[in-house]
């Protein structure tokens, strides 16, 4: 009885272990199987990951060959005046559209469902441009494919002329002792400073810029006297909170040194509704902030006050000790005066009364009742200077023409200095550089029309107004209240031989994933 019990109990106990056993296997079988599952899943999400970080980068690629071909389409010297609006980006017909996107058909592309498919890395991408009312901003559509996964990237571009000319007021160096520009100055336009002789962070030596009591950089010609308004084109219009502006596309760049806003000074004014005139300005980039008792509140720019520099170390200032670009062996300097019409002391005293003839057959200078004709290139050697002076109380020179004077020694402009008729500015136009400094101004409400550059400094005096652009390594204007005005068609009319760097950047505005 008792084995009969023991056999009973071991028989229920082999039972139970199997089904335990039983159990525990169908739990590793289950454990296993959700294993399985989940590294297959987890293989499928590496997998489209792995996809989509290729067809990011095919995406990415189609959009650097755009940028690519974008810009080179802009700043190629067949364009003139550079666009993208004429159905024609680099040789590739792309039709000019505002209202949706047109398919770039590349060179090596594969028409495929109205797109315009180019193979890369086991992939493809396609690409598509809108155009932007005006001539300088473009929308860029990539699409990245790889298998059956794709990535979107779409891009706001812009081009920036960092042209020296682009500008009213282009600094270079500047000084660690003071201000590079000072005073009491109403700026409509672009300001472009270097500041590379500035240690930026000691606020007390180091503003790039100060600007008090009535200063104003704007970006407009509200009150501008309609006599020289007159002379110069029309400003160009844009959108702007649904409405048509006039505008100067005006912007605020410091690579070294702090902005110093003070009293009721201001960058830009709030944006009226109903005006015809673009207050804001277009952007500000300053890298080492801000000063003065008012600083950022009293700037208004349609990029806030916090964006830096934006061009890296691309742009220099331009020097005539540069080398030439049509001469190796020579500098900018001695090349322009082979080829130009060389005097010594001849415009040394010019006043209203003058009158002379000088030219070599290519270049020439004359003047009589008052009026300057200027062609090609003029050089004033043996350091003499270039003076501009009243006669009595008359104080009034007008020009026409094309054509630049490089003076060896000083050049001052004591005169009104106009062009003549509606709109023709900068039809006519002269340039004046010279290695030292530049003066502009003695007595008050001279008129000045042209473009200026010193290599040392520029000084503006008096109630001064300057149409065109000044450039220069240092400015006074200290405690004066001159006008400078630029003019943007001026880029598109250069002078012969005026110093200049080319400098066309690509901005990108907006970047994004879609």
């Amino acid at each position: 009885m008792m084995l009969k019990k023991i056999f009973n109990k071991t028989k229920n106990e082999k039972g139970s272990l199997f089904i335990i056993t039983l159990f525990v296997m169908v739990i590793f079988l289950g454990f296993g199987a959700a294993l399985m599952v989940m590294v297959t899943n987890e293989a499928r999400v590496s997998e489209r990951q792995r996809l989509t970080t290729i067809a990011f980068g095919i995406a990415e690629a189609g959009l650097e060959r755009s940028l690519y071909r974008v810009r080179k389409d802009f700043v190629q010297p067949a364009a003139q005046p550079p666009s993208w609006s004429d159905s024609l980006i680099d040789g590739l017909s792309v039709a000019y559209n505002t209202s949706d996107f047109n398919a770039v058909p590349f060179e090596d592309a594969t028409l495929v469902d109205d797109n315009y498919i180019v193979s890369l890395n086991n992939g493809n991408y396609h690409v598509s441009l809108k155009n932007v009312a005006g001539s300088d901003s473009i929308w860029i559509r990539s699409t990245g494919t790889i298998n059956d996964v794709s990535h979107t990237i779409l891009v706001y571009a812009k081009i920036v002329d960092a042209s020296p000319w682009n500008t009213a007021i282009f600094a270079g160096a500047g000084a660690s002792n003071g201000s590079l520009i000072n005073g009491q100055v109403d700026i409509r336009g672009s300001v472009h400073i270097l500041g590379d002789g500035l240690n930026p962070g000691a606020i007390a030596v180091d503003l790039a810029m100060d600007i008090s009591g009535s200063s104003y950089l704007g970006n407009n010609y509200d009150g501008l006297d309609a006599g020289l308004a007159a002379l110069v084109p029309s400003l160009p219009t844009v959108i702007f909170n649904g409405e048509s502006v006039e505008t100067l596309k005006a912007t605020l760049r410091i690579r070294k040194g702090i902005m110093g806003v003070s009293g009721s000074a201001e960058v830009g004014s709030a944006d009226v509704a109903g005006n015809s005139i673009k207050e804001t300005v277009d952007g500000v980039y300053v890298t080492d902030g801000w000063g003065g008792n008012k600083g950022i509140t009293s700037v208004n720019s349609d990029n806030g006050t916090s964006n830096g520099y934006d061009m890296g170390d691309e742009v220099s200032f331009p020097s005539l000790s540069d080398i030439s670009e049509d001469d190796a062996s020579k500098t900018f300097q001695e090349y322009y005066e082979t080829q130009a019409l060389v005097l010594t002391n001849e415009l040394s005293s010019i006043d209203p009364s003058s009158t002379f003839t000088y030219t070599d057959g290519t270049n020439s200078i004359s003047m009589n009742a008052g009026h300057i004709i200027v062609t090609g290139r003029i050089y004033v050697s043996d350091n003499n200077e270039v003076n501009l002076g009243p006669l009595g109380g008359n104080s009034d020179i007008t020009y026409s023409g094309t054509g630049t004077i490089l003076a060896e020694g000083d050049i001052n402009i004591e005169t009104n200095l106009r062009t003549v008729g509606n709109n023709s500015f900068p039809n006519n136009i002269v340039g004046f550089m010279t290695p030292n400094d530049l003066v502009i101004g003695t007595s008050s409400q001279l008129e000045v029309m042209g473009l200026f550059y010193a290599e040392n400094q520029i000084t503006i005096n008096k109630q001064t107004k300057v149409m065109g652009t000044i450039v220069s390594n240092f400015f006074d204007m200290g405690g004066q209240v001159p006008d400078i005005y630029q003019v943007p068609e001026t880029v598109n009319h250069m002078p012969t031989g005026m110093i200049m760097v080319e400098n066309k950047f690509l901005a990108i505005v907006s970047w994004q994933k879609i």
